[in-house]
């Protein structure tokens, strides 16, 4: 066997290269609360698909809602373990319609994740969630709505 130059440097990008597509694409919106219970707060459950910690310090999380928009953001230090979740909580005073969308915004404001519209209109504790937790297969089938397990496995 002889020693190629090119191919070893071509194997060496591709394995950063896939390095950095799995670290970027390791945390996506899991599951959202579009429309709680009297007093309670809407949410953005983030999960990490990944087998590392991410550091997610000032990413954000906006529900959107026709020309309403509420935005929630990671504070300094946050982290997500592997196939761990991380909640970012709503404001109690937010007041917007039934349903909505859910955007997941990296530290550079790059969109990292983008939910379907969904319409809760039921003022409870069910949620919008993936099935399983972190399925994603950029269709409208990945979401289900089932009672909110917020921070923990999806029961949906």
């Amino acid at each position: 066997m002889s020693y190629n130059p090119l191919s070893s440097l071509l194997q060496v990008a591709a394995c950063i290269l896939a390095l950095t597509a799995a670290v970027a694409g390791s945390v996506l919106i899991n599951e959202m609360e579009l429309n709680p219970p009297e007093g309670g707060t809407g949410w953005v459950e983030l999960y990490n698909t990944g087998d590392s910690s991410v550091d997610i310090s000032c990413w954000a999380a906006a529900i959107t809602d026709g020309g309403w928009v509420g935005k929630m953001t990671a504070p300094e230090g946050a982290t997500i373990s592997p196939k761990g979740f991380y909640v970012l909580e709503g404001s109690s005073s937010w007041n917007h319609n039934d349903g909505g969308f859910a955007t997941l915004y990296d530290e550079s404001g790059n969109k990292a994740d983008e939910t379907p519209t969904r319409i809760d209109s039921l003022n409870n504790d069910f949620a919008w969630g993936r099935r399983p937790d972190g399925y994603d297969t950029d269709t409208d089938g990945d979401f289900g709505l089932g009672r909110g397990t917020k921070g923990k496995p999806n029961k949906i």
